[in-house]
C-alpha cells in the first residue's frame, strides 16, 4: 500500500515548476475555469502556454508532474483523490504540506504524497472547508464540517500548530448500513447483533464504547435503523454523521459561538429541547463534556430510550468517565448516587474495537448494566471475544438477563436458549478474513 501511493501521488515541484503551476491556474482562472472532461484534457495545452510565456523548455516529465497537481485540482479532494477512493483508508492525516499519511485498521502508514507547496496545501484545505460550508481562522482555529454524507472534515489553523494547518478527513465506507452488513463485515456473529437489535427493540438505551476509528458511529447508524418506524426520533450532533431512513426522524446540529463570542447552541441545550419536541427516542452522536452527559442521562432516565456512544477502552472505562462527567456537575453527590443515575439512564454497554490480531473492527464485549449494591454498580457480561488459534471467537458469558422476560416477547424475539456457548463468524466471512490477510 505505502509503495503504491509512492507511485501514484505527485511529488512536491521545485520553485521553478510552482511558477508553471501559478501562472497555468491564473490562465484558467481568467478564462472562467474548467468545467467537464473535455475541457481537462486542454489542460496540456494551459501548461504549454504558460511555460513558453515565462520561457521554460518543460520536458515530459515536468510536464506530467505539473498536470498531476493541476488534474487534482478539478476533483473535489484533489490529489487525496486515491486515498478517499480506497476501501482500506478509514482516516487521513495531513499535518504539512510533504507529511500525508492515512490509517488503516488503526495502523499509521506514510505516503509520499506531496502537495506542491505550502501556499498550495493552505489553499486546499480552505477549498475543502468551502465545501464543508465552514472556516477557520486565527480568531476560530478549529473548524468541523461535511462534504456530502460520508466524508467529515476537521481541520486546525497554522497558528495553534508547530507547521500546520493540521487536515484530518474521516471517510465513512457505507453510504447507509444494515447488522447484515456488519455481521459481513465482521463485527460480531448473528447472535450478538440480533441480541442488540432486540435491546433497542425493547425500549432500552445501548452505549457504544471505543476509541476513535473503531466503528462507533457506523454501528450507532445500523441500530438506529432499526428502530420502529411508528416512534418519533431526535438525532443530535455537532457533525450531521447519522442519516436514517425513518418516516418520523429530526435533526439538530450543536454550534459553536460565533466571532462575537455568541451564538453557542450546546448539546445540553439540544437534549433539553428534544424533552419538549414529542420524540420517543433520542440519538446523541457522542458524549463529550459533563454537560451533555448530565443531559443524555436525564432524558434518559426520565423514559425515553436512547442510543449514544463514549470514548472509551471498557465499560468500566465508560462507566467511570460517565461518573465523573456527573460528579463535575453534581458535586456533593457520592459515587453509589452517581452510579444509580447511570444505570437507570443506560441499560447495556457494548465496547468495540480493532482487533490486534486480525486487524478488523469487533465487538469486544457487550454488558447490562445493572442496579447498585453497597455502593458499586453491577454489571452482568453477557458476551465477550478473544482470538483462539488465530481464529476470531465470542464467548455467551451470562444467560441470565434483566430483560429476558420482555426480549421473549418481543416478535421476532430473542431467546438466550437458542444461542450457543461459543459463537463464530459465517464461514464465507472467516474465509474472506484469511484471504484477505494472507495478501496483507
Amino acid at each position: 500500500m505505502h509503495g503504491e501511493y509512492e507511485a501514484r501521488g505527485p511529488s512536491s515541484l521545485s520553485p521553478l515548476l510552482a511558477h508553471v503551476l501559478d501562472d497555468t491556474k491564473r490562465s484558467i482562472a481568467h478564462e472562467g475555469g474548467l468545467t467537464g472532461a473535455a475541457a481537462i484534457s486542454d489542460l496540456v495545452g494551459y501548461v504549454t502556454q504558460a511555460a513558453t510565456r515565462l520561457g521554460i523548455e518543460l520536458s515530459s516529465f515536468e510536464r506530467d508532474e505539473i498536470l498531476a497537481h493541476l488534474e487534482g485540482d478539478f476533483h473535489t479532494f484533489g490529489i487525496l483523490r486515491p486515498l478517499i477512493e480506497d476501501p482500506s483508508v478509514s482516516d487521513i492525516v495531513v499535518s504539512g504540506f510533504s507529511k500525508v499519511s492515512i490509517q488503516q485498521g488503526r495502523r499509521s502508514v506514510r505516503t509520499q504524497i506531496r502537495f506542491a507547496d505550502q501556499r498550495s496545501y493552505e489553499a486546499y484545505v480552505e477549498r475543502l472547508l468551502h465545501r464543508a460550508g465552514t472556516s477557520y481562522s486565527t480568531k476560530q482555529p478549529i473548524a468541523d464540517g461535511m462534504i456530502g454524507s460520508l466524508v467529515r472534515i476537521h481541520a486546525v489553523h497554522a497558528s495553534l500548530c508547530d507547521e500546520g494547518p493540521y487536515l484530518t478527513i474521516r471517510v465513512n465506507r457505507f453510504s447507509s448500513v444494515s447488522l447484515e452488513d456488519l455481521e459481513r463485515a465482521g463485527l460480531a456473529p448473528k447472535p450478538i447483533l440480533s441480541y442488540l437489535r432486540a435491546m433497542v427493540g425493547i425500549n432500552r438505551t445501548v452505549m457504544l464504547v471505543g476509541e476513535v476509528g473503531t466503528g462507533k458511529t457506523t454501528l450507532a447508524r445500523a441500530l438506529a435503523g432499526t428502530i420502529p418506524h411508528d416512534e418519533s426520533v431526535l438525532v443530535i450532533e455537532d457533525t450531521p454523521e447519522i442519516r436514517l431512513d425513518h418516516p418520523h426522524v429530526r435533526y439538530m446540529t450543536t454550534r459553536e459561538e460565533n466571532l462575537e463570542g455568541s451564538g453557542r447552541v450546546s448539546p445540553a441545550q439540544c437534549i433539553r429541547a428534544g424533552m419538549r419536541m414529542a420524540m420517543n427516542r433520542i440519538i446523541f452522536g457522542e458524549i463529550r463534556d459533563a454537560e451533555a452527559a448530565e443531559a443524555f442521562v436525564d432524558v434518559c432516565a426520565s423514559g425515553h430510550s436512547g442510543l449514544s456512544t463514549l470514548h472509551g477502552r471498557s465499560v468500566v472505562d465508560a462507566v467511570t468517565r460517565l461518573e465523573l462527567f456527573l460528579a463535575r456537575v453534581q458535586r456533593n453527590a457520592d459515587r453509589g448516587l452517581l452510579g444509580a443515575q447511570v444505570a437507570t439512564a443506560v441499560q447495556v454497554m457494548v465496547v468495540v474495537d480493532v482487533c490486534k490480531a486480525t486487524g478488523v473492527r469487533r465487538i469486544m464485549e457487550v454488558r447490562e448494566l445493572g442496579p447498585v449494591a453497597d455502593g458499586v454498580l453491577r454489571q452482568r457480561e453477557i458476551f465477550t471475544y478473544k482470538v483462539t488459534q488465530g481464529q476470531p471467537r465470542w464467548s455467551l458469558v451470562s444467560r441470565v438477563s434483566a430483560h429476558r422476560e420482555r426480549l421473549e416477547q418481543l416478535r421476532p424475539s430473542f431467546n438466550f436458549a437458542d444461542v450457543p456457548d461459543a459463537l463464530e463468524l459465517p464461514i464465507e466471512v472467516s474465509y474472506r478474513e484469511t484471504a484477505n490477510a494472507m495478501r496483507r
